[in-house]
């Protein structure tokens, strides 16, 4: 029995120191996280640290730079929309053909307008109960349908006519263009007119 008491002992002496060099050594058993040597950091540090982004760089950097740029280029047409001004236009709003019909359209009397204002009065037209007032705004409405047909019609072939002997090799398109730009009043057409009712004829 003496033996056995000295055996076990003897054996337990080592997993003593064992256990004293893990305690203070936690590098020796892999399970364990050494210390990171810094207090942790509080909630809303981490929460700020967290916001702080690093600057984008490589492809990230060159596609914020192109969206940045598009978007100041779109907020520059807008502004050229709004005044007018044809030099800072977007290229396809500059094309000689487009500014000549604009100009053509902006300086005559169109029926769309007046259009506007007949659909207006069909639609409360039609709310009233009344046969004889409902009949009276659909013969406007048809009216004004018919008016804005037939000056449609007549103003493309003018801007057509104009345009093809100011620039006869042209491909550009302008009976829809100008006959949609006259549907809307003045003040909502865009680019916005650069000359008057009733000027003289670009």
């Amino acid at each position: 029995m003496a033996l056995l008491k000295r055996r076990g002992s003897a054996e337990s002496e080592p997993l003593a120191e064992q256990v004293e060099l893990d305690e203070q050594d936690p590098s020796a058993d892999p399970r364990r996280t050494a210390a990171k040597g810094r207090p942790t950091p509080k909630r809303s540090e981490a929460r700020a640290a967290r916001g702080k982004t690093a600057a984008p760089t490589g492809k990230g950097a060159s596609r914020q730079d192109a969206k940045s740029a598009r978007r100041r280029q779109s907020q520059e047409y807008r502004a050229a929309m709004m005044s007018g001004d044809v030099s800072r236009l977007p290229p396809r709003e500059r094309a000689p053909e487009r500014v000549l019909a604009r100009d053509l359209v902006d300086t005559r009397l169109t029926v769309g307008p007046f259009f506007l204002v007949a659909a207006v009065v069909y639609f409360v037209g039609g709310l009233i109960p009344n046969g004889v007032v409902r009949l009276a705004a659909t013969l406007l409405m048809l009216l004004g349908i018919i008016a804005v047909v037939v000056d449609s019609i007549v103003l493309s072939w003018q801007v057509s006519r104009k345009v093809a002997e100011r620039y006869p090799d042209s491909r550009v398109r302008v009976r829809a263009y100008a006959a949609q730009r006259a549907l809307l009043p003045r003040r909502w057409r865009l680019p916005r007119p650069r000359v008057s009712r009733g000027d003289a004829r670009p």
